[in-house]
């Protein structure tokens, strides 16, 4: 089974994200936009993984953060970002900060999960929540964009939020992109 451990985002916060989707809806016209469901901060990805042995993953996963990080963190949603990177959009994100919390979560993961054998990704843990993609050749209509600029003129925004919970999310690969269904989910206290 394909899972990755994320921090969940409050409805209020969902329903503003999608306002701003649909404010690029026009501006974007070939993106994908991800849907109500699919708006989270990965804090790990984990990819294929024994579904006999979930259960016993998050247990020592979320033990960890209970004894040292159970708390959730104010984050703010400060602008747009592109991924891979600035010259290669072929998907949009919102790159969210806060007091270093959702790192140091991020960080208890990876070092939980190893000794499953998990070999945690190299890239430094950015927060952000994915809104769009685009497919590959397709990646050509974001450059006709300037995101910054409607979020600088306040035409794109998100007020600040605490997130919900961390998830253990399943994602399947279907003809039509990805589904994600929470597998265990541990609430933070704010």
């Amino acid at each position: 089974m394909r899972i990755f451990f994320g921090a969940t985002i409050p409805e209020e916060t969902k329903n503003e994200i999608i306002d701003i989707q649909s404010g690029l809806r026009a501006r974007v016209p070939d993106a994908r936009f991800e849907g109500r469901d699919k708006l989270h901060i990965t804090l790990q990805f984990i990819g294929d993984f024994s579904a006999e042995r979930v259960d016993e993953l998050y247990n020592s996963s979320v033990g960890r953060l209970r004894e040292n990080l159970g708390h959730a963190t104010e984050v703010e949603v400060v602008g747009p970002g592109y991924f891979p990177n600035e010259n290669a959009r072929r998907g949009i994100w919102l790159e969210c900060r806060d007091d270093g919390t959702l790192a140091a979560i991020a960080d208890s993961l990876k070092s939980s999960t190893r000794q499953f054998g998990i070999v945690p990704e190299s890239r430094q843990f950015k927060a952000h929540i994915t809104i769009a993609r685009t497919r590959g050749h397709e990646a050509g209509g974001m450059r006709r964009i300037d995101l910054q600029k409607a979020w600088d003129e306040g035409k794109l925004s998100a007020k600040r939020f605490f997130p919900k919970s961390v998830a253990l999310f399943q994602s399947r690969l279907l003809p039509s992109g990805s589904e994600y269904e929470i597998i265990h989910e541990f609430l933070l206290q704010h």
